[in-house]
């Protein structure tokens, strides 16, 4: 159970559907729940689900902001199991990026109706994704360390947001949303997902799961969504001119929609 009092977003369906579980919504690096309410929240509340957005201890309104350099991937998995304890049945998980990971990681220790990875994390944690962004762009990483250590000041304007982040086309006022929250990650958490778990991937339990990869993304490439995939014996989706906050970039409908035709068909109402 978690010991710190969490920010968490609830949203309830503007007209439940039968026999759906609830959806929990799981930020990634860098974020908190606000990432999930412009968009996702009311599309899947409109849709017939329960929602549940959480921002991760030391995130956005949770407690321990001044605490977060303490905070490893596993408390944040504490974080969620906290959540899911007090439901009355199993939920479908929806993780980004690091959140992603998150997901994978609950998955594994308790059961749930389904999984959703979007632009997620590899099980084997963030080498390939930090050797992709070297030497794809190098100045993006430089920023994103500066912004680490130095603050929102140090990310320079919402250009880096938008290169780092969405597709050119993404509006200008989501960009501006994003980069105005944004807020330093742990460093204990980043350590943690830079160690190579090479085995991480292996004995995964079998649930329906949905894997989808950015097609514009920056930060995670293309053979860390293939990697998500396999481990959960399933096949990666690409969504073509996709930055890689896919619940807020332009394409954000298109994904929406393909995670509800996926819900749809695998939770289908009697």
């Amino acid at each position: 159970m978690s010991v710190y009092a969490l920010e968490i977003l609830k949203a309830k369906a503007v007209k439940k559907r039968k026999n759906v579980p609830p959806l929990i919504m799981i930020h990634g690096a860098y974020a908190g729940s606000w990432c999930w309410e412009v968009s996702f929240l009311p599309y899947f509340t409109a849709a017939g689900f329960d929602v549940i957005a959480p921002s991760l201890r030391g995130h956005a309104g949770s407690m321990g902001r001044e605490k977060l350099d303490h905070f490893g991937i596993d408390d944040y998995v504490k974080d969620i199991l906290s959540i899911i304890a007090d439901l009355p049945e199993p939920p479908i998980l929806i993780g980004h990026s690091m959140g992603g990971l998150v997901a994978q990681r609950v998955a594994k220790e308790t059961k749930l109706a389904g999984l959703v990875l979007l632009a997620s994390v590899a099980p084997y944690g963030v080498a390939a994704s930090f050797a992709h962004l070297l030497t794809a762009s190098p100045s993006l990483l430089w920023n994103l360390s500066q912004f680490q250590w130095q603050g929102a000041a140090a990310a320079g304007n919402p250009s880096f947001v938008r290169e780092l982040l969405f597709s050119s086309k993404t509006d200008r006022a989501m960009v501006d949303h994003f980069a105005a929250r944004a807020q330093p990650e742990s460093m204990r958490a980043l350590t943690e997902m830079a160690i190579p778990h090479p085995f991480a991937g292996l004995n995964c339990p079998k649930l329906p799961c949905l894997v989808l990869g950015a097609g514009d993304d920056q930060l995670i490439p293309p053979s860390d969504i293939y990697a998500c995939a396999t481990a959960w014996n399933t096949q990666a989706e690409i969504i073509a001119d996709c930055g890689h906050a896919m619940m807020a970039d332009y394409q954000q409908n298109i994904v929406a929609e393909r995670i509800l035709a996926w819900l749809t068909q695998n939770y289908p109402e009697d």
